[in-house]
């Protein structure tokens, strides 16, 4: 499938770190190999934005570094290895934008390495759709039963390698459509001695007594989770529910308590 083009992009590709080495970040690549492709006549787009649909549902637009003939998503790291988390993220992008062939490309090893994934019903990704409700030992699970199958749903729709926005916007829907009572916390006002002295622009999802967040970071440590309680004891919130979507597998931290410990998921 379209072999000719994509033995032309990796060629392209492979030129670009002949020249430039392994030292540079990930923008720079970028505009060499746009500027390579398009000196050997290939239609080249860059940071091409897409419409992200969460079943029939406009959710945001997305950007993909590269587009090669209308045909060929290129995606560039500069990183050590190429992770399962860097092709779940390609995939996510073909099928968002429904096109035939992806590039992930890796400048920043010993060598260039490139890998061609087709978009085809059978492609295995890393992201794993092995969430079990019944298998899950916290506290208070079957208060939040329904927004973690929800959470779960996105994920595996979705996929992963969106930013943090598009996944608020598909629990949004998800919550509508569900027809349960929420609202969206915007802004956090800071009063000190009776007067304000700040904001903060958040988005929280707040159902009575639960704060819910949504996000896509490299992983919830210690200090986004510690934020994430502050914020619950601030706007008097008495639960917390946190997720992460840039995960493999539904990753998620519970807090039945947000002045305890938190529970992990």
């Amino acid at each position: 499938m379209h072999e000719e083009l994509t033995y032309a992009i990796n060629n392209c590709l492979f030129e670009v770190f002949r020249k430039l080495g392994n030292i540079w970040n990930e923008n720079v690549y970028e505009s060499a190999a746009e500027l390579e492709l398009r000196a050997r006549g290939m239609k080249t787009e860059r940071q091409k934005e897409f419409d992200v649909l969460y079943f029939d549902r406009r959710v945001g637009r997305c950007r993909t570094d590269l587009l090669v003939e209308n045909t060929v998503i290129v995606e560039l790291k500069a990183v050590r290895n190429i992770l399962p988390l860097h092709r779940a993220q390609l995939i996510s992008y073909l099928k968002g934008m429904n096109m035939p062939l992806g590039i992930l490309a890796n400048f920043g090893g010993f060598k260039a390495e490139c890998r061609t994934f087709p978009n085809i019903a059978s492609l295995k990704t890393p992201l794993r759709d092995d969430f079990d409700f019944d298998k899950i030992r916290l506290e208070g699970k079957e208060t939040i039963k329904e927004l973690l199958f929800m959470a779960n749903r996105i994920l595996t729709t979705l996929g992963v390698g969106y930013v943090h926005h598009i996944y608020r916007r598909a629990f949004y829907c998800e919550l509508k459509e569900a027809g349960i009572d929420f609202e969206i916390k915007k802004e956090v006002i800071a009063r000190y001695r009776n007067q304000t002295v700040g904001s903060r622009e958040v988005i929280f999802f707040i159902m009575g007594d639960l704060l819910l967040s949504a996000m896509a970071v490299r992983e919830l440590d210690d200090l986004i989770l510690h934020k994430f309680c502050n914020y619950g004891r601030y706007l008097k919130k008495k639960r917390g529910l946190i997720f992460n979507f840039n995960s493999l597998h539904l990753d998620f931290r519970y807090f039945s308590d947000m002045n305890k410990n938190k529970e992990r998921g």
